[in-house]
């Protein structure tokens, strides 16, 4: 948009709010080789993200834009919009490192690295999205409806009510219609088949996304899934069974063998085969690849290619964006057709609002209906269009965060004092290398080598690549090196940790019912962060890099082993980090004593008979791997605990 347009349509003083913000956005992101410099248009259109995806945000993004162009004053005498190009990005730059102003300024610039690239005009230049055609229509289909279409004058009978498709919900629900008893599915999030995808970073975390970020010493995102098939139809597939001492671990808490490696084989045996589970063609994994091996080897640490749920990948797209091939087999492909084939039924763009019970048993839910934008469908009388649906059980599985929520919001299942405590993260981070090899991660498996080598110290080592949109976020680069280093972007190569760590959060409901959850990176764990950040910096120069860009909000550039040893001695902290977080588990903790757990070993609620909780949040972490396999094996287990359950009854 130029700047002659907002003038028509805008009043002064908004004009002169998006100038001013212009000046920082354009400092941050001048133009290049790849692209024009951020405008007024990136300003409006990181502000329609922030309004979509965490609107309570917008009116600090504001206000640090005010502040930053009253800080340029203080320090020349003139606002921000009114310094030249090459006094602007002087200045940014002393601002990056500043004790004060330096946090606000990189998170600012990591909102603007994220949203200007995925502008769809940018993309149709640099990296036009693929268009897909003619998508399958199978008869399950028929099994399936948007709640807003559906009539809702009668309750649906059912034996058992799932709420939530993903790891957990999708699995547990397929093996019950597979004992013979009527599920019904319902989903908050829209059913997306593979052309429906938005393709983009923005649009995806806007719309297939539920974002949350903790509050705590680190900012720390976890977007989970919102969508038929939850968190699995936008990972990257990566299929880790856990170590042996976290299933030991599990049954010295509780108190049972069940919990076993040995006890649980047959479950994950089954789970893998329903996935097709298998290690990555690493004629499709690129050479990020090549570069993990290689640095890994001259090092002398472990390296393996990582076993995914995607048979039939060839590396043709950003897999946590939605795979427009089909290849990865998530729930949505992999589990709910051969339910829906039992006679199952799936109600999506629903969002559970209450358990309903007689107090000793749950006995249905109530739900409301969505429109597309996620806001209440009315019925013809003007109120919201609500379904109610009567069962012998019902199965809560909206994941690790929202479970907790859902039950805290009716008063449900914390006698024990355990509801939505002990969450663990896996909080995971970037570090990224320029190599004079070209290496085009984006026509590649995005994750496709781990390293086993530090395990046992809480840390995964994993290779992480990232295509036009996804490079920038993880850079700490704001001005002129930003663009700079983005320009080669093609040489560029990713290795990303996973850390089991110590630390544990607590999510509750907050002002207003919004959801807050509180967690605090550990001394400890800072350490071992640290640590990731050497080891991972370590392997690329192995490898053959030539600069090193750790993951930290903050600029630094690594060129030599003596830098990586500087990176070692840093003074850093927890707010430094870029590290974001993929898998929270623990929430709904699980105990045979009901004063200790909110379910027991079956999953049922120890407050409610016919109440169960069967996703993440029963998982206790961190596990140290990707813990998709685990949930839905898990979930496996469970299904075999209800249906005995109910056929007993």
């Amino acid at each position: 948009m130029k700047m002659m347009d907002i003038s028509a349509t805008r009043e002064l003083p908004e004009l002169e709010r998006l100038r001013a913000a212009a000046a920082i956005a354009q400092a941050m992101i001048p133009g290049s080789a790849i692209g024009p410099a951020a405008d007024e248009q990136t300003v409006l259109h990181t502000e329609r993200f922030i309004s979509r995806t965490l609107p309570e945000s917008l009116g600090a993004f504001r206000a640090a834009h005010r502040a930053l162009s009253q800080a340029a004053r203080a320090y020349t005498g003139r606002r921000f919009e009114e310094l030249s190009p090459d006094e602007a990005d002087a200045l940014l730059q002393r601002w990056t490192v500043h004790p004060i102003l330096g946090k606000a300024v990189n998170l600012l610039g990591v909102l603007y690295r994220v949203t200007h690239f995925s502008q769809p005009e940018l993309l149709q230049k640099h990296a036009p999205l693929p268009t897909v055609q003619n998508v399958e229509q199978p008869r399950w289909l028929s099994q399936t409806a948007a709640a807003r279409d559906f009539d809702a004058s009668e309750p649906l009978e059912c034996d058992v009510v799932v709420i939530g498709t993903g790891a957990g919900g999708a699995v547990v629900g397929r093996h019950l219609a597979d004992q013979g008893l009527a599920v019904v599915f319902v989903e908050e999030g829209e059913h997306l088949r593979r052309n429906d995808f938005p393709g983009t970073l923005t649009g995806t975390l806007s719309e297939v996304y539920r974002n949350t970020v903790s509050i705590g010493n680190a900012p720390i995102m976890i977007p989970q899934g919102r969508l038929v098939g939850g968190s699995t139809a936008v990972n990257g597939g990566s299929s880790f069974r856990p170590p042996r001492w976290v299933t030991d671990r599990w049954c010295e808490e509780y108190g049972s063998a069940e919990f076993s490696t040995d006890a649980l084989e047959g479950y994950f045996d089954r789970t893998e085969s329903i996935l097709q589970v298998e290690k990555a063609d690493t004629r499709y994994a690129g050479p990020l690849h090549n570069i993990f091996t290689r640095g890994a080897s001259e090092l002398g640490w472990h390296s393996d290619v990582i076993a995914r749920n995607a048979p039939g990948c060839r590396g043709e797209g950003f897999c946590d964006f939605g795979c427009k091939t089909d290849a990865r087999r998530s729930t949505n492909l992999a589990y709910l057709p051969t339910a829906f084939e039992k006679g199952a039924f799936m109600l999506y763009g629903l969002r559970a609002e209450r358990v309903i019970h007689d107090g000793r048993r749950a006995t249905g839910i109530e739900a409301v209906a969505l429109e597309r934008d996620r806001s209440i469908c009315l019925a013809e009388n003007g109120k919201p269009k609500r379904i109610r649906i009567q069962a012998r059980a019902v199965i809560v599985a909206g994941g690790a965060l929202n479970s907790p929520l859902f039950l805290a919001k009716q008063g449900i299942g914390n006698s024990s004092g355990q509801l939505g405590r002990n969450i663990t993260l896996h909080p995971s981070g970037p570090v990224t290398g320029l190599f004079d090899e070209k290496i085009d991660s984006a026509k590649y498996i995005p994750q496709a080598d781990y390293s086993f080598e530090f395990l046992k110290e809480g840390l995964l080592l994993l290779s992480a690549g990232s295509d036009y949109q996804t490079t920038a976020p993880l850079l700490g680069l704001l001005g002129k090196p930003l663009v700079e280093v983005l320009e080669q972007q093609n040489h560029l190569a990713g290795i990303g940790y996973l850390l089991a760590e110590e630390a544990r959060g607590r999510i509750r409901l907050g002002p207003k019912g919004l959801p807050v959850l509180t967690y605090n990176i550990t001394k400890r764990d800072m350490q071992r962060i640290q640590r990731a950040l050497v080891l991972c910096s370590e392997l690329l120069f192995a490898a053959g890099a030539r600069e090193v860009f750790p993951g930290l909000l903050k600029p630094m550039r690594l060129k030599s082993k003596a830098d990586v040893e500087a990176l070692a001695r840093a003074s850093l902290s927890p707010s430094d980090l870029i590290v974001t977080s993929y898998h929270p588990l623990g929430s709904c903790r699980m105990s045979q004593d009901p004063r200790q757990g909110v379910v027991d070993l079956n999953h049922e609620c120890h407050d409610l008979k016919g109440l169960f909780v069967v996703d993440g949040s029963t998982v206790a972490g961190p596990l140290g791997v990707n813990p998709q396999i685990t949930i839905m094996a898990l979930a496996t287990r469970a299904a075999e605990r209800i249906g005995a359950l109910l056929n007993a009854s």
